[in-house]
């Protein structure tokens, strides 16, 4: 019989390797230390047209992300559905006693104003994929480096016989620290094209902000754009590893489960994974993750929710 592993970002920190979401706010800090200053400050037009791209990109992400995700940016994926900068945005200049003629003339040039401003944003979109994409290699030349040890406890795990693994990660810890070879990187690996992003379908900026005292609470289909094109793409690696999927069968009867959080986004992987195993499997989570019984719990839940109906049990990973 054989042996599937989940790996998780858990399974990364386990092992000392900085790859928490706060720790990619403090790269994207070091990269533009003056953007965090400056974040809270409405952008206007000529400042807009001077600034460098790069610094106004992570100017607005520490903005809007701060905000939705508080500083530690746990929930960075799912936040990106909820993006709103209205406070970086100007309020249109309304004078006292103006016609209604030069009341459309003023609303006229502050849409168009606007639509010049927002239609900039929309390349934070790339720059922030930029960010990340950085922010994986530099910690994989970390890993490549020898900073980092395996665990001895999971080495004689990982060396049975048909064990397959699944990483939800982007680096190749598995690789580097204990020789595994054949690893599945289910949102792609350092030096490809990551994949992260919210689950949401047809969501619109503005659609979740109801204080619209903060800022002019536009709307624009540039930010339309930019919040669906964090949407995370999850049929591209069901297509891609179709073959990896259709030979888990009835022989793997024992799932383990490393620093994985089970989060919606990703259960469409997990569900095909319950759909093709042995009813009789049993589902292994850490002895770490056992010590928190209440989120164990859920990812329990959310694991019967999916279709399992085996067994759950602990094992030693640390």
């Amino acid at each position: 019989m054989g042996s599937l592993f989940i790996i998780g970002n858990g399974f990364d920190i386990a092992h000392g390797i900085f790859t928490k979401y706060s720790d990619f706010r403090s790269f994207v800090i070091d990269l533009y230390p003056e953007a965090l200053e400056f974040r809270d400050e409405v952008v206007y037009l000529e400042d807009f047209e001077n600034i460098d791209q790069n610094e106004f990109a992570a100017e607005i992400l520490l903005n809007t992300m701060d905000k939705i995700a508080g500083k530690n940016w746990c929930n960075f994926e799912e936040a990106l559905a909820y993006i709103n900068f209205n406070s970086k945005l100007p309020m249109a200049n309304h004078k006292e006693n103006e016609t209604d003629k030069e009341d459309q003339e003023l609303m006229m040039h502050y849409l168009l104003y606007m639509d010049v401003l927002t239609s900039g944003f929309i390349n934070c979109a790339k720059i922030w994929q930029d960010f990340f994409r950085l922010w994986i290699k530099s910690i994989q030349a970390q890993i490549d480096d020898g900073e980092f040890k395996g665990k001895d406890t999971l080495k004689a795990l990982f060396y049975q016989p048909d064990t397959q693994f699944l990483t939800f990660n982007y680096t190749k810890t598995l690789q580097k620290l204990y020789g595994i070879k054949k690893v599945i990187h289910i949102h792609n690996r350092v030096g490809q094209k990551l994949i992260f992003g919210h689950e949401k379908d047809d969501v619109t900026y503005n659609q979740f902000n109801n204080d619209l005292s903060t800022g002019p609470g536009i709307r624009s289909s540039f930010l339309d754009d930019m919040v669906m094109s964090f949407k995370k793409d999850t049929a591209s690696p069901l297509k891609k590893y179709s073959d990896f999927f259709k030979k888990l069968d009835c022989n793997v009867d024992k799932v383990y489960s490393y620093g994985f959080s089970y989060g919606k986004v990703d259960s469409v992987y997990i569900k095909k994974i319950i759909s093709r195993i042995s009813s009789d499997t049993t589902w292994y989570f850490t002895a770490f993750e056992a010590e928190n019984s209440e989120a164990l719990r859920i990812k329990k839940i959310k694991l019967r929710r999916y279709g399992f109906k085996g067994t759950f049990d602990i094992y030693e990973g640390y």
